[in-house]
């Protein structure tokens, strides 16, 4: 809290109804010295009813009266001053029309009268956006004020962004002229902010994993992926998926995504389960450089040397609408898993598809996509499933020309959970040449593409217990234990504490805790429950649960210690290895 009140704008008074009244008597003022000159030259004529000097009195006082209209409509059009009056008398008239108001009885000398006032209600106007702040605390409009963001945005016609909420106020931030903020396709680049797209707007994947991009035919959507494809191949690796056969075709041929680009849907089903597996292979890697670097915790993708992976598809309604039973299943579960599980490996998807439903948007790519996108238009239902019910009583608006030109490209933009804003897709200027862009891409390898790599493989055993890792990761974080296994969260959880100090109970009965033995032999946990269960299945260990924790019998620490560096020094899975190991030498 400041020493001084917030300053929140300009009061609005009952007298603001008619400010454009004022603006006209201002103009017209301007003209009346010459129409007062002329009356006093020609008094005389006038005087003795001269019907030319009438006649041209008239003329006179009507040109000015239509100068003075023309000239208060157009200020109030295109100069910033008059513009702002012109909002100040706007919610003036919208308070007074819809009721927001007091009487009050005021003594004179004559008798009684009934003025009119409004509630405290503010408005601070600046250059791109204005902030109208309703007085609450206690107000008898409060209930109505705290749902009055819609009906805002259609009377200024501008874009309701969010609402403040403080002790006393409410206060809710329009935008106008977010026209001016659209920059050309030339301009979008991927930096540390994320990918620009308009001048005040970034989409950021490692804050805001995965994008979903929706529009029917002549939005501006095909535009607006390549120039995301753009930006996100001079970073790292694009996939991209094409059911239609039509966008992309061409792109097939460039370097820089030879081989990256799927049509048919079966190529184009294993392309996302490749993306998974290409996925948990950067996991793998990860972990070896937290071994490595002694990290307590995995840290991002970036900070071990990865750049991102994207994955496109486009028309994903389509591709939904090719699959039978089974392949819609293979499909649903390897995107899921993308999109569950990519954000820390580093690897984001671009979903891009005409008209949101809820039979191709299930729960898991709802709940995982941050970032949305609507280029032209969309029905209501469709804009409710792009962007949340946050958004329900937005009034998403439709505009087809601009300043007299049709324009291309324009929607909204949120992450998920947000108030979308207006958005305009970069501008692509004549001249300009996708095919030219990208053949100045040069190709990035991904050594963690089977196709690319062929030693870049992982085994089920591998795949089921880093999925189950990073799964426990993600309901540990939100705090909720639903898939994962309880005992795995819970050893995820004693991991995080720097020391972990054994019971004397446990120390007494020869046991210890599975989270001390992990990160003593330096592997990961799900590592070491793999080779836990294992060795319990052939009878070669007991496992005992104590309050959602693992503990093991101290006398086979050396045995799992010897299994594992076994396993790092050859290319024998487990199952080999269990068959041949010597148990007896450690008995």
């Amino acid at each position: 809290m400041g020493l001084f009140p917030a300053y929140r704008g300009i009061k609005i008074k009952p007298y603001m109804v008619n400010l454009r009244y004022f603006i006209f008597s201002f103009f017209f003022l301007l003209f009346s010295p010459v129409l007062v000159f002329y009356g006093y030259l020609n008094f005389e004529k006038v005087k003795s009813l001269d019907i030319p000097a009438i006649v041209i009195f008239v003329i006179l006082l009507l040109v000015f009266i239509g100068l003075s209209i023309y000239l208060t409509w157009f200020s109030q059009e295109r100069i910033f001053f008059f513009q702002k009056l012109e909002r100040l008398s706007k919610l003036a008239f919208f308070l007074k029309e819809n009721g927001y108001t007091y009487t009050k009885k005021v003594k004179l000398e004559s008798g009684t009268i009934d003025k009119v006032v409004f509630p405290a209600v503010y408005m601070k106007q600046n250059r791109y956006d204005l902030d109208v702040a309703f007085k609450m605390a206690g107000n008898k409009f409060q209930e109505k004020f705290k749902k009055i963001g819609s009906e805002l945005e259609t009377t200024f016609f501008m874009d309701f962004m969010e609402v403040q909420d403080d002790i006393k106020f409410k206060t809710y931030k329009l935008a106008y002229s977010a026209f001016l903020n659209r920059i050309k396709v030339t301009d979008v680049n991927y930096s540390d902010k994320g990918i620009q797209l308009m001048k005040n707007l970034y989409w950021n994947p490692v804050d805001d994993p995965h994008m979903l991009v929706c529009g029917g035919t002549g939005g501006g959507k095909t535009v607006l992926l390549r120039t995301l494809i753009l930006a996100m191949s001079k970073v790292g690796v694009v996939d991209i998926c094409d059911p239609k056969q039509a966008d992309f075709v061409t792109m097939a041929e460039q370097k820089a995504f030879e081989g990256r680009i799927s049509y048919q849907v079966e190529d184009i089903v294993s392309m996302i389960e490749r993306g998974v597996e290409i996925m948990f292979l950067r996991y793998a890697y990860m972990r070896e450089k937290r071994e490595e670097n002694g990290d307590k915790d995995l840290k991002k993708f970036y900070e071990y040397g990865l750049e991102p992976y994207f994955l496109v598809c486009d028309e994903y309604n389509a591709l939904c609408a090719m699959l039978d039973f089974q392949t819609r299943q293979r499909l649903d579960n390897a995107m899921g898993q993308f999109l569950l599980l990519g954000r820390q490996a580093g690897c984001f998807a671009t979903i891009a598809m005409q008209k949101p439903s809820r039979e191709d948007l299930g729960s898991k790519l709802q709940a995982n996509i941050n970032f949305r996108v609507s280029v032209g238009r969309l029905d209501e239902i469709g804009y409710d499933l792009a962007f949340g019910e946050v958004n329900r009583n937005k009034e998403f608006k439709y505009v087809k020309y601009l300043a007299g030109k049709r324009v291309y490209g324009r929607g909204y933009a949120s992450v998920y959970g947000e108030v979308a804003r207006e958005f305009y897709s970069p501008l692509f200027e004549n001249g300009f040449s996708f095919t030219d862009e990208f053949n100045k891409v040069e190709r990035r390898e991904n050594p963690f593409n089977p196709l690319e790599n062929p030693s870049a493989e992982l085994t089920e055993e591998e795949k089921q217990a880093l999925q189950e890792e990073m799964e426990a990761k993600q309901e540990l974080e939100k705090g909720t234990v639903k898939k994962a296994s309880p005992e795995l969260v819970q050893e995820l959880m004693a991991s995080k504490q720097q020391e972990e100090v054994v019971d004397d109970s446990d120390s007494e009965d020869g046991f210890i805790k599975a989270s001390d033995l992990w990160r003593e032999i330096g592997v990961s946990f799900s590592s070491l429950k793999v080779l836990l269960n294992k060795l319990e299945e052939i009878g070669q260990l007991t496992i005992v649960k104590k309050d959602g924790l693992i503990l093991l019998d101290k006398s086979k620490k050396y045995l799992i210690q010897d299994l594992f560096e076994i396993k790092k020094n050859s290319d024998q899975k487990w199952s080999e290895i269990l068959d041949d190991f010597p148990f007896d030498e450690y008995e």
